[in-house]
């Protein structure tokens, strides 16, 4: 077989396939413009999510892991009614709660600015301020 014939028949299979390929009737040109003109908009959120939200969300599970980890190491050293172990328990936590919260806090700051950043470009979950935070 020579190639002139080959590619013809590639092409023809291509064409049988277009019909497939077509826009379904429920789409209009019409949303399809403002969705591309909204891609805009949406990587301005994401980008702004990921300035604004990534920091406020380091903090907040910073304050998260210091909150959870300072009782139950005071509980093992002398009881988390004590002031004393309390400090005691500081000393360790609050570095580790500052190098994990850190790490933590970047994955969650991005993935709520990729997430919600891209669907719902500048709400509160994106900028994870939302009272229903996501760990």
């Amino acid at each position: 077989m020579n190639k002139l014939a080959l590619v013809a028949l590639s092409i023809a299979l291509g064409f049988t396939a277009a019909p497939a390929l077509a826009a379904d009737s429920e789409s209009s040109g019409l949303e399809r413009a403002v969705d591309g003109a909204l891609i805009v908009t949406r990587v301005g959120g994401v980008g702004a999510s990921m300035v604004v939200g990534t920091p406020v969300a380091i903090v907040r599970d910073t304050l998260h892991h210091y909150t959870t980890w300072t009782p139950d190491l005071a509980d093992k050293v002398g009881g988390k009614d004590c002031g004393p172990s309390m400090a005691l328990a500081s000393l360790a936590t609050v570095p580790a709660s500052l190098v994990w919260g850190g790490v933590t806090g970047s994955f969650h700051g991005s993935k709520n600015a990729f997430v919600h950043g891209f669907n719902e470009p500048f709400s509160p979950k994106s900028f994870s301020f939302g009272s229903d935070y996501e760990q």
